[in-house]
């Protein structure tokens, strides 16, 4: 079947996709873009429900990549368009585009009532980060390690914006990522499903390495240059800090959340079932 040619910022599947790449629009239409050949791919493999457009430069779709991406889509009946290089341009966020995207669905457990809480579980809660890119890396950690969720409160980067969907590589399709109107409301969800309500300070915390961590943890995570709010700091069970012994002053946030999500993911899986953690 050939497919259709976009080359007007008239058309309806252009305007679509060009508006998820603003906040307020991936917000009302609960959809956000997708961009380069394998993510474009697994997400028709693993999650075809979601995919809703699915747009390719002319050249790329001439491609082995691309005609396999072009026959999947059809076998699993979701629109794939072509689109004018020039247009396809103003839509993508990356400087030298692969020549794929898609739009896709926002996972629809967002609600935190949603969520089904295992009896061995870890979240994250992300207060005020401001980079996207870390935002998507840290949503890429926590599906990595197997996380229940992942909470932002108001005031953190958008988890649905470009930088952070690259980032995730992913996994924005993989991990619930839940908004929540403040850190005090995560905390009494938490609280409710009997998590332990660990925070990240950069000094004068427990060594990450050697704190007991319970079977439900959840972890926070403070804004890259300020850290956690005087007010999530009282919240907290206990306060972890991981030693540095070099002359480095602090970590990147994704790679310091990453560093206690995998402390916990290594007692567990070392640690005999009910022993002390």
């Amino acid at each position: 079947m050939a497919l259709r040619l976009i080359t007007s910022r008239q058309n309806e599947v252009y305007r679509f996709l060009k508006a998820l790449t603003e906040p307020h629009t991936r917000k009302k239409h609960k959809a956000f873009l997708l961009e380069g050949a394998t993510f474009v791919a697994e997400a028709l493999e693993d999650e075809a429900w979601a995919v809703l457009t699915v747009a390719l430069t002319p050249e790329f779709s001439e491609t082995e990549r691309g005609q396999r991406i072009i026959s999947e889509a059809q076998r699993k009946r979701v629109q794939v368009v072509l689109m004018a290089p020039a247009l396809f341009e103003e839509i993508s966020g990356t400087e030298t585009p692969q020549g794929a995207i898609a739009a896709v669905r926002q996972p629809q457990a967002e609600r935190l009532e949603r969520l089904k809480v295992p009896t061995v579980a870890t979240a994250l809660v992300l207060e005020g980060l401001q980079d996207p890119s870390n935002v998507g890396a840290v949503v890429r950690v926590a599906d990595a390690v197997g996380a229940l969720a992942v909470l932002y409160t108001k005031g953190t980067a958008d988890p649905y914006a470009p930088k952070a969907v690259r980032a995730s590589a992913g996994s924005l399709l993989h991990v619930p990522v839940v908004p929540v109107n403040s850190v005090s409301e995560a905390v009494n969800w938490l609280r409710a499903n009997e998590f332990q309500i660990v925070g990240t300070v950069p000094e004068g915390g427990e060594s990450v390495f050697e704190v007991k961590f319970g079977d439900r943890v959840a972890v926070l995570i403070g804004n890259e240059a300020r850290g956690l709010s005087e007010e999530a700091k009282r919240l907290v069970d206990l306060s972890v800090t991981i030693p540095m012994v070099g002359k480095a002053e602090s970590l990147n946030v994704a790679v310091a959340a990453g560093l206690v999500l995998y402390e916990i993911l290594r007692r567990r899986l070392t640690q005999p079932e009910g022993s002390a953690r």
